[in-house]
């Protein structure tokens, strides 16, 4: 591979780990806003924009597969529609949230191993 595109791969890579990472700070906070019963109206900011956040992300979810071996943008995406859709107990949600937590832990083992070398 030319180092021009593995470049371009390390971008990627770096891009996706930054997502990834900022989504596991706010899907957790978009659930405790979601069932929270008494908002703010600074946490009802807070909630719109972490919709807007992801309701404006542009990833083709093949992309983590193909790059990083993780269906994680997957997991992400479901975590994000179980959270808005509001079809889902706060226990459905949870569980949801839990699929994520591991696939992000898992990715996080690889990339302190990677970055440690």
């Amino acid at each position: 591979m030319k180092a021009k595109n593995i470049q371009k791969v390390n971008e990627v890579i770096y891009v996706l780990r930054n997502f990834i990472d900022l989504s596991s700070e706010l899907l957790p906070y978009l659930a405790e806003l979601k069932f929270s019963k008494n908002l703010t109206k600074e946490d009802v900011k807070d909630q719109e924009r972490i919709i807007e956040v992801f309701k404006n992300y542009q990833f083709d979810k093949k992309i983590s597969y193909l790059i990083i071996h993780s269906t994680i943008l997957d997991i992400i995406e479901k975590s994000f529609n179980y959270l808005v859709d509001g079809k889902h107990s706060k226990d459905s949600t949870k569980k949801q949230l839990l699929e994520f937590r591991k696939e992000h832990y898992k990715l996080k083992i690889n990339w302190n191993l990677i970055d440690s070398n």
